[in-house]
C-alpha cells in the first residue's frame, strides 16, 4: 500500500519497496538453507572453483576444451541471458487507488527499478563471460576487449529482452503469450548468434558499437512504452506478483510434491517379467524391490543422479574424479540401500510367511539390481575420461560389475548387523 505521509517521496517509496523485496529474499533462503552449513561447504568450493579458474588460465587445457567450436559460446550465453529472469518493477495492488492523483510517483518508482534491476542481470551475464574467457582468450585467439565487446553486446540484447518479455507478458495471455515470448527471445538469439558469426571470430569495434547503439535505442523505446502503458494495472500487478516469487517457487519446488498422476500402467516393467531365474523368497522379495521402485517416482531422481553424476566424474581432471566417483557411489550405494530398508518396513511385509533370514538373503541381490545401470554409466564415463579414449568405456563395464557386487555385499553384512542390534535391544 503506497504511504501518504508529508516527508513520503518518490525516491523514498522505491527505497522502502526495494528493502522490503530483499528482506523477504533474505528471509526465505535463511528458512531453506543455514548460514553455517553454507560457510562451510562454501569457502571450500570457492577455493575449488578458484584453483580450476586459474589453472584453464595458467595450465594446459583438457582436449575437449581445445576442440569446442565457437557457436557453442553464444549458445551458452543466450542460455544464461534466458534463465536469470525477468524484470521488477515494485509496483503493488493497492497503487491505484492513487493512479489519477500521483501518476508521477508510479513512473518514478518504475523508472528507478529498472536501473536497479539492470546492473543484476549484466552482473550474472559478466561472470558468465568471465567463466568462459580462458576459452575465448587461449582457444579462440580473441583479445581482451574483443571479449568486453561481446559483454557488451550480450548486455544490450538482455535489456531488449527484459523490456520486450514484460510487454508482451501484460499485453498478451495464454498460448499466445508464450508464442510471442519465445518468438521475441528466438529472434534477438538468432540475431545475436548472426551477429558473432558474420564476424569470424573477431569482434570488431565498429560494428560492436551499431550493435549496441541499436540495443539501447530499441531499449529506450520500449521502457517509454512500457512506461507509459495504460489500461493494463492487473496485468501489470500479476505479471509483477509473477516475477516476485520466482525465487520463492524455485525454492519450494524441491519441497512440496505434485499430487501423483493417475495411470493405469506403469513406465517401467508394465508386462511384469521376471529378473531372475530362480523362484527362491528371496529372488522373488528382491525383484518386487527393483520392480516398486522403477514404477514409482523414484526413477525420475535416479535418472537425475546419474546424469549429474556423470558429469561430476567427466569434468574434473585425476586424481579429483576418482575422489568424486568414490562418494557417488557411496552416496547411491547408501540412497538405495535406504529404499531397500523402507520397502521390507512396510506394514504388509511383516504378514507375508517368509523364512527366516530372507531380508538377509535379499539385501545384495536387490541392491545388485538397483545398481547395476547406474554404477556401469558412471564407471563407463570414469573409464572414458581417465583413457581419454574410446576403449576406456569397454573398460568401465567390468569394474562397474565388480564394484557393483561389491557395494551389494556389504549390504548384506549392514543387515545382518542390524537384526543383531534389533534382537539385542
Amino acid at each position: 500500500m503506497m504511504e501518504m505521509t508529508s516527508n513520503m517521496t518518490a525516491g523514498r517509496l522505491f527505497l522502502r519497496r526495494w528493502a522490503d523485496h530483499w528482506k523477504k529474499q533474505i528471509v526465505m533462503l535463511r528458512s531453506v538453507f543455514d548460514g553455517i552449513v553454507l560457510l562451510y561447504i562454501g569457502i571450500p568450493g570457492l577455493l575449488l572453483v578458484g584453483r580450476v579458474y586459474y589453472g584453464l588460465w595458467r595450465e594446459a587445457l583438457p582436449a575437449w576444451l581445445l576442440h569446442l567450436p565457437f557457436t557453442v559460446f553464444p549458445a551458452y550465453l543466450l542460455l544464461v541471458m534466458y534463465a536469470t529472469g525477468g524484470l521488477i518493477l515494485f509496483i503493488e495492488a493497492a497503487d491505484v487507488l492513487f493512479l489519477k492523483q500521483r501518476r508521477e510517483w508510479i513512473h518514478a518508482v518504475m523508472r528507478r527499478a529498472a536501473l536497479v534491476s539492470l546492473p543484476g542481470h549484466f552482473a550474472v551475464i559478466g561472470a558468465a563471460v568471465a567463466l568462459a574467457a580462458p576459452v575465448l582468450v587461449r582457444v579462440h585467439g580473441l583479445e581482451t576487449g574483443e571479449v568486453f565487446r561481446i559483454f557488451a553486446v550480450a548486455c544490450g540484447i538482455k535489456a531488449v529482452h527484459l523490456f520486450l518479455q514484460n510487454l508482451i507478458q501484460i499485453m498478451r495471455t495464454g498460448w499466445r503469450c508464450v508464442l510471442y515470448r519465445s518468438a521475441a527471445f528466438i529472434l534477438l538469439g538468432a540475431g545475436f548468434v548472426s551477429w558473432l558469426v558474420m564476424e569470424g571470430g573477431r569482434v570488431h569495434a565498429f560494428a560492436s558499437a551499431a550493435v549496441l547503439a541499436a540495443c539501447v535505442l530499441l531499449t529506450v523505446l520500449l521502457a517509454e512504452i512500457r512506461f507509459r502503458l495504460r489500461g493494463r494495472f492487473e496485468a501489470e500487478v500479476r505479471e509483477e506478483e509473477r516475477q516476485r516469487t520466482v525465487l520463492t517457487g524455485l525454492l519450494l519446488a524441491g519441497t512440496m510434491d505434485r499430487p501423483p498422476a493417475v495411470r493405469t500402467r506403469p513406465w517401467l516393467f508394465r508386462r511384469g517379467g521376471r529378473l531372475l531365474r530362480s523362484n527362491r523368497p528371496e529372488a522373488v522379495i528382491a525383484e518386487s524391490i527393483v520392480k516398486a521402485f522403477f514404477r514409482g517416482p523414484e526413477w525420475r531422481l535416479y535418472a537425475q543422479f546419474v546424469l549429474y553424476g556423470a558429469a561430476a566424474v567427466w569434468f574434473p581432471a585425476y586424481p579429483v574424479n576418482l575422489i568424486v566417483f568414490a562418494a557417488l557411489l557411496l552416496l547411491f550405494a547408501y540412497w538405495l540401500n535406504g529404499h531397500r530398508q523402507a520397502f521390507f518396513a512396510k506394514g504388509l511385509m511383516p504378514l507375508l510367511p517368509l523364512p527366516e533370514g530372507t531380508e538377509y538373503r535379499a539385501a545384495p541381490l536387490s541392491l545388485r539390481l538397483l545398481l547395476y545401470p547406474g554404477t556401469l554409466l558412471l564407471t563407463c564415463v570414469l573409464g572414458a575420461s581417465l583413457f581419454h579414449a574410446w576403449w576406456g568405456v569397454i573398460a568401465g563395464i567390468p569394474a562397474g560389475l565388480l564394484l557393483t557386487r561389491a557395494a551389494a555385499s556389504l549390504s548384506g553384512l549392514f543387515t545382518l548387523g542390524r537384526r543383531r542390534h534389533s534382537g539385542k535391544g
